[in-house]
């Protein structure tokens, strides 16, 4: 019986480490966006104090400078003339 059981345990841990290479999350549009050759040079950050959300932002090579933030918020696309690239009309 102990034997069963840890082969269960097991094979459920299995089940659920390979489903963390599934692209379930991919094909519902739920997965990090695909990466091509862009610029993948890392984002300035700034820190704030503790329970506030730090920012990173970095030119999208497209006129547009985006925010993002550590919390649960979209992020802010702006025009920039300082970045390079120009925004599509």
């Amino acid at each position: 019986m102990r034997r069963r059981l840890s082969v269960a345990v097991a094979m459920v841990a299995l089940a659920w480490a390979a489903g963390g290479c599934s692209g379930f999350n991919d094909e519902r549009g739920r997965g990090d966006a695909p990466i091509g050759p862009f610029d993948d040079s890392p984002a300035e950050v700034l820190n704030f104090p503790d329970k506030f959300a730090n920012v990173a932002h970095k030119c999208d090579g497209h006129g547009h400078r985006v925010y993002s933030s550590t919390r649960e918020a979209p992020p802010v696309v702006i025009d920039d003339p300082s970045c390079p690239g120009k925004a599509p009309e």
